[in-house]
């Protein structure tokens, strides 16, 4: 055994009690800067730097994580592609359009499971082969540490789902329960909250609501309080950290964070809805309700809740389920949709496409007969004729009302054939 060797032994032959202590003990066996990395790329060790820190290093101490930018270009090199491959210490050359200079790196692994990577800036100073053994006994301690953070942290995560769940099915009888509980697992419950579900193309794992979490709190405008997943569904209890924002604030919000995580492309967010403001947590599970009624009430009627992010945008819309079941228990379909039916049979005609797409649109007379490629005074002939069949006028306020539930209520299958859904459309 080497001196060197020796000298490996003496220094890491010992239980460190944080990364960081890890990264200063192998800058100083190395006599350089030290990053160790989580397999996210955020920072969760490193050295003490010096003025020759190159701009890559400088940027990701400073962000606690690595620019993107110099991850796109280690990707592009394939350098990344390289660690994650092999179970050894690479050496990298400068990558000068980057902003990163020579470099040793290793990735720490599990088996084949990526847990982080250890990077050791170098001037020219590693020795051949030490500097290797140096790194790779390191990365050996980090994964040991690693492994052991991530059994705690799922242990915690799993303590705060069942708080989470205790929540929204309505376990706690007082939120002075509701608090003491929060306050054992360190969570800040704000004062007013809104409980928000985000619907996702694909089943949300732990690693997808880590990174997710991450895409919210990167957020300044809200304070995400707690955060769990049910199959597709991502479900936040959040608000917003100004006391003067308001519903167009948090609207605002939640837009910007769709926008953002489907930019990215890793999920895409099909369907969001927001819950009314509580202050009262012993009402979470009315919160959780409403939101998962505004997501049933998209997939119903896609093309009328296009635009609906809150619960009160539903309007009358939120009754529309009940009046169906009310209709199918009572076995009662509407007598004048039934003679427009008859009329549509017997002449072939479309008068009830017409009518509801003329509802629908808000009585906009142009953007109906635009939507149904007929000219402006066709519509108004059928509108007329509409009105003689079925002997009521759709100037009363009441036989609109009445009319339209009736359309939306007996013929929503057919509505979402007739109208665009909302990807079809931007109003």
């Amino acid at each position: 055994m080497t001196e060197l060797d020796a000298s490996i032994g003496r220094a890491f032959e010992r239980a460190f009690d944080s990364l960081e202590a890890l990264a200063d003990t192998i800058s100083e066996s190395l006599q350089s800067q030290v990053t160790i990395e989580d397999d996210h790329h955020n920072v969760i060790g490193y050295s003490s730097h010096q003025l020759e820190s190159d701009t890559a290093r400088l940027s990701t101490i400073i962000e606690r994580r690595v620019p993107n930018s110099v991850l796109s270009g280690l990707r592009k090199k394939g350098i990344l592609q390289l660690l994650e491959s092999v179970s050894h210490s690479v050496r990298i050359p400068a990558i000068n359009e980057i902003g990163l200079g020579a470099r040793l790196a290793v990735c720490i692994k599990n088996n084949h499971a990526v847990l982080g990577y250890i990077w050791v800036v170098d001037t020219g100073n590693l020795v051949e082969g030490h500097a290797e053994r140096v790194v790779e006994k390191s990365a050996e301690i980090a994964k040991r540490f690693l492994l052991k953070q991530r059994s705690w942290k799922a242990k915690q995560d799993k303590t705060h789902d069942e708080f989470i769940w205790k929540l929204l099915t309505d376990c706690y009888q007082s939120d002075s329960m509701i608090r003491k509980d929060a306050e054992a697992l360190s969570l800040l419950l704000p004062d007013c909250y809104h409980i928000v579900i985000f619907e996702c193309n694909v089943p949300i794992n732990d690693e997808k609501v880590a990174r997710l979490r991450l895409a919210l709190t990167a957020k300044s405008q809200a304070r995400l309080a707690c955060l769990t997943a049910s199959q597709n569904h991502l479900i936040a209890i959040l608000s917003l950290y100004s006391t003067a924002s308001n519903k167009a604030d948090l609207t605002s919000f939640i837009h910007a964070f769709v926008q953002g995580v489907n930019e990215k492309k890793e999920v895409t967010i099909t369907a969001f809805g927001c819950s009314g403001k509580y202050d009262k947590y012993t009402r979470a599970s009315n919160a959780y309700k409403e939101t998962l009624h505004i997501l049933s009430l998209k997939k119903l009627l896609p093309f009328h809740t296009r635009q609906v992010v809150h619960y009160d945008d539903l309007g009358f819309l939120m009754h529309v389920p009940s009046i169906i079941e009310h209709k199918k228990n009572s076995d009662y379909s509407s007598p004048l949709l039934q003679l427009l039916r008859e009329h549509d049979r017997e002449s072939k005609s479309d008068f009830m496409k017409t009518l509801a797409t003329y509802l629908s649109l808000n009585c906009n007379a142009k953007d109906t007969a635009a939507l149904l490629h007929i000219h402006a005074n066709t519509l108004n002939y059928r509108l007329n004729r509409i009105s003689e069949i079925t002997g009521q006028s759709l100037k009363n306020s009441n036989d609109f009302v009445s009319i339209y539930l009736d359309i939306l209520t007996e013929e929503t299958s057919s509505i979402n054939q007739w109208l665009p859904s909302r990807q079809d459309r931007n109003d």
